[in-house]
């Protein structure tokens, strides 16, 4: 680890690299969670992004942050063994005209699991909604570079490789 911390907004200010976790939730349709980002967030405001994300907070290993944030935004409570370790990404992204510049490693988490979306909990400063979306819909709108979704388009490839391969 790193062996030093300081506050989120001061990362993103200075640019440092900082590590974070994505869970990516496909149920047993074929389709794949994904959410709407609050239109408060600092980055990519309303847009839909991987179905659930957040900082490894330090002293946290990556699996219990996911297992964590998991429970934070959905309100789902998962086993950290369900949860299935895919890769780890670096992302890049500066935005505000350079103020917020975002250098992330994502480690990369898969969960399959049928989840009747009316019996999540969605933390609303974070999430503004979910769906489900069939894996060839999904497909075709990283395809087309959706401007509707986050532009992490290495991670969607990366994932939509992943389920391809499996």
């Amino acid at each position: 680890s790193m062996g030093f911390t300081k506050p989120r907004a001061q990362v993103h200010a200075d640019g440092d690299w900082h590590r974070t976790v994505h869970v990516w939730i496909v149920n047993s349709d074929q389709e794949v969670l994904l959410q709407r980002r609050a239109l408060v967030k600092a980055s990519h405001p309303g847009l839909w992004d991987v179905s659930c994300a957040g900082h490894i907070l330090a002293g946290d290993n990556s699996r219990d942050a996911a297992v964590r944030e998991l429970n934070e935004e959905l309100g789902l409570s998962v086993r950290p063994d369900a949860l299935r370790y895919l890769f780890t990404l670096p992302s890049f992204f500066v935005l505000n005209n350079g103020a917020f510049v975002d250098r992330e490693l994502n480690d990369v988490y898969l969960l399959i699991k049928d989840i009747d979306l009316q019996f999540l909990r969605l933390q609303t400063a974070e999430v503004a909604a979910v769906a489900w979306v069939p894996l060839k819909t999904f497909r075709e709108r990283v395809a087309q570079s959706d401007p509707s979704l986050v532009p992490h388009t290495d991670g969607y490839r990366r994932l939509l490789v992943y389920i391809d391969q499996h």
